[in-house]
């Protein structure tokens, strides 16, 4: 059976939630993410290129499929207790709703925020979103993630670009909705986790409650990535 999962901007973190745990309460064995882009904001950016005398970049119609399952003993592990969302009563400043989406629960868990080895954000390629007037959103993300370790004493403000450097990466999706929302990072995550030498990431995604037409609240949805324990 299936079901669609619309969160706009954050849905691909929506749903990988929702199927682990559908898995974990063992309702499956396994579930499929399948996720796609549309072909009418195929181009979106298009004005911003022609504008700077640059080629329209983003054209290709970018989609993902997961596959959700019980712990094997070797793939990665959602931690189901490390969720993280944008309560209503949180406030809908940025530096807000990046407060709910990371330094609560990272909190919850007992994690600080260098026990993070990588970020996973709006992975939007900056040469499609800078002629375009969007400037580099990845960029930004990071620097207020550092900023709020600035603010929890873990780093001086003087360490914030070390900081995005180390625990972040460029910008390197297409921009067309969700397809940018952290999931572009996962196969490289699932890599790292398993074979390469890091132990957790943290996928985070953000957006508005309906593209802001019946309410101008903001949506939010996180989770931990951790390498297996029995490896």
């Amino acid at each position: 059976t299936g079901s669609d999962v619309k969160a706009f901007c954050c849905a691909p973190v929506h749903a990988l939630v929702l199927a682990s745990t559908m898995v974990s309460a063992g309702l499956y064995d396994q579930v499929a993410v399948v996720g796609g882009c549309s072909l009418a904001k195929l181009g979106m950016n298009y004005q911003g290129h022609l504008n700077a005398d640059q080629p329209i970049i983003e054209d290709v119609l970018a989609s993902f499929a997961v596959i959700i399952g019980a712990d094997d003993g070797e793939s990665p592990v959602i931690r189901l207790d490390s969720i993280g969302g944008h309560n209503i009563g949180a406030g809908s400043s940025l530096r807000a709703i990046t407060r709910t989406l990371i330094t609560d629960p990272l909190d919850r868990v007992g994690l600080k925020f260098g026990d993070i080895d990588k970020y996973a954000i709006e992975l939007q390629n900056p040469e499609i979103t800078e002629p375009s007037g969007a400037g580099d959103v990845t960029e930004r993300n990071y620097r207020l993630i550092a900023g709020l370790a600035v603010q929890a004493n873990e780093i001086k403000r003087d360490e914030l670009q070390n900081f995005s450097q180390k625990h972040g990466m460029p910008g390197f999706s297409s921009t067309q909705g969700h397809i940018a929302s952290a999931i572009p990072f996962l196969g490289h995550a699932t890599d790292g986790l398993t074979s390469g030498d890091i132990q957790r990431v943290m996928f985070i995604a953000k957006g508005s409650l309906f593209l802001g037409k019946m309410t101008q609240m903001s949506d939010g949805f996180s989770f931990i990535l951790e390498r297996n324990p029995s490896r």
